[in-house]
């Protein structure tokens, strides 16, 4: 087939596929909508198209006469030197008057994004972005903006994606390539490792719960378990070699410890290990990510 009507198949079914988000149609009629769009990907193979491009059905639909369009360039051209003079919130208001000439014009909400960037308005940019691929589905620059918003909102799995398509419509920009590599980073980086040792919360509680801290308190008040804690200290310093000895003494002092703990409550030993393993079980389980510093380093493409 023809790819001009490859473009064309692909660009009307895109247009169902997004009427079927409509909240104005009635759960009957996108099932119709499902169907007829079953239809022309199987009559027309869609499926073999890879990734072809897409336009804008609607855009060629419109009622915008050439001095709109003329007055929306104005508009366009006073928020580029805005945008110049770091004076965003401005540029903001150029971009909008353009969109309200012509909202059609992809280029007019990608601008517009790149100045709610500059204002820490990741959302707003996000939503111009989108606007503006889906006027324009091949608009590289539109894609880069987008992952630099997602970036910024540490939705570096998004971003990533984001500048992956930047890449593929427009290859010959590095700058997508740099910020992808940025993203990837902060990516693996927000992924803590599986292995790292955290101390348990259930440890923590069980070690502070105050009938264990009043039996040990119990145990070290005792006199023969005093006594016999000096003399092992005793005999350690006493002796020669010196910081092994002491070191062995403390190991047997600890041991001793125990076995005493152990003698005034049976089940001490079943209870340590059960909490240890259920916060082994825990650690093992825990995927959540930890938050990451606002990154740095994302370059933009200049203002079209």
């Amino acid at each position: 087939m023809d790819r001009r009507k490859q473009i064309l198949i692909n660009s009307m079914i895109r247009f169902l596929k997004n009427e079927l988000l409509s909240s104005t149609l009635t759960a009957e009629k996108k099932e119709s909508l499902e169907v007829a769009v079953q239809c022309l990907e199987t009559t027309f193979e869609v499926e073999t198209y890879g990734n072809l491009q897409e336009v804008d059905l609607l855009s060629f639909i419109t009622d915008i006469n050439d001095k709109q369009k003329e007055e929306a360039e104005i508009h366009k051209t006073k928020g580029n030197e805005h945008m110049k003079n770091s004076m965003y919130q401005e540029a903001i208001d150029e971009y909008t008057k353009a969109i309200e000439l012509n909202p059609y014009n992809a280029i007019y909400f990608c601008n517009r994004a790149a100045a709610f960037t500059r204002l820490n308005k990741d959302n707003e940019a996000i939503q111009d972005c989108k606007e503006a691929i889906k006027l324009h589905p091949t608009y590289g620059k539109a894609h880069g903006r987008l992952g630099i918003a997602y970036s910024n909102l540490n939705k570096f799995d998004l971003a990533v994606e984001s500048y992956k398509n930047a890449m593929l419509y427009d290859p010959d920009n590095s700058i997508y390539e740099a910020n992808l590599q940025i993203a990837q980073e902060r990516l693996s980086l927000s992924t803590p490792a599986r292995d790292a040792p955290r101390f348990p919360r259930d440890i923590s509680e069980f070690i502070n719960n105050p009938n264990i801290i009043n039996m040990a308190n119990q145990v070290l008040s005792d006199q023969n378990f005093a006594s016999m804690m000096s003399n092992l200290i005793n005999n350690a310093t006493r002796n020669p070699d010196g910081m092994p000895n002491t070191v062995e003494a403390m190991l047997q002092a600890g041991q001793a410890l125990a076995e005493r703990v152990v003698s005034e409550d049976p089940d001490f030993y079943n209870r340590v290990t059960r909490n240890i393993n259920a916060a082994n079980q825990q650690n093992s389980n825990d995927n959540s990510t930890n938050p990451e510093t606002k990154p740095s380093g994302q370059n933009d493409p200049k203002d079209s």
